[in-house]
């Protein structure tokens, strides 16, 4: 039994639907990432896999139950997120914003303890952000920012991590370093993890397995390598292309169709 799949699910805001009847069963131990056109539900498929949207109808289901038949801080020991977007508190230090990732360990009887410092420490280190502990947050650049917010992700020590666009205002060499780090959480630490991204051939490159989504629902999903078609792009995109193999990774890479 995989850990993380919906079945048959709707979501939406304000009576509106945007996901419609969806199946979507996560692969233990893969990176998942979520393709499609701007509005066709990625993000708020993502939200209701990680229990911030409640399903119209269907479930999401982890661990062999319904996400929401548990206490948030049980979804937070075993899932994390990285949203879009999030604020920080003024001037609040790098390491005392890792640490927020231990708030779901934390208890009246269980306070901070060396295993939350153990916590911390790797996932600074693992996302090369050691050096920065003691800097004020608000004063770091945008890929800094990014490799904070995901060491406060890993702090949580979840085996299933969510990343809603974190390529998003990144430049080319930060969202690389970025995915770079995903790919060696999953092979590292035997991490599953899903985001959303936006960039196809990123996508491809890094993804083990690809969901393309159009109108709310699933067109395809699979291996990048299988699923990567003209006629697919074409589908999804509404963009006419060739596909090639990319020389550096040999993984499938959209080339549009040239309209002089």
């Amino acid at each position: 039994m995989t850990r993380l799949r919906a079945e048959n699910v709707a979501l939406g805001y304000d009576g509106t639907r945007i996901v419609h009847d969806l199946d979507l069963t996560i692969p233990d131990g893969s990176f998942t990432a979520i393709v499609g056109a701007n509005g066709c539900g990625k993000s708020t498929l993502l939200r209701g896999l990680a229990r911030l949207l409640k399903p119209a109808a269907g479930t999401v289901i982890l661990d062999g139950k319904a996400i929401h038949d548990y206490p948030a801080k049980q979804v937070a020991r075993r899932l994390g997120l990285l949203p879009q977007s999030q604020t920080a508190p003024e001037s609040i230090s790098v390491a005392d914003l890792v640490a927020r990732g231990r708030y779901p360990h934390q208890s009246l009887l269980r306070q901070w303890s060396p295993a939350d410092q153990a916590a911390v420490t790797a996932a600074l280190e693992m996302t090369g952000t050691a050096d920065l502990a003691t800097r004020p947050f608000d004063e770091l650049s945008g890929g800094q920012r990014q490799r904070v917010w995901l060491a406060m992700a890993l702090a949580q020590e979840t085996g299933i991590l969510l990343l809603d666009e974190p390529t998003t205002y990144l430049d080319i060499a930060h969202q690389i370093e970025v995915l770079d780090l995903c790919a060696r959480l999953r092979a590292e630490r035997g991490s599953t993890l899903v985001a959303v991204l936006h960039d196809l051939n990123l996508a491809a490159r890094y993804a083990t397995h690809l969901v393309a989504m159009k109108d709310g629902a699933i067109v395809a999903e699979g291996d990048p390598t299988t699923i990567i078609t003209p006629e697919l792009i074409e589908l999804v995109f509404g963009l006419p292309c060739r596909i090639i193999t990319d020389p550096e990774s040999n993984t499938p890479l959209v080339i549009p169709r040239h309209h002089p």
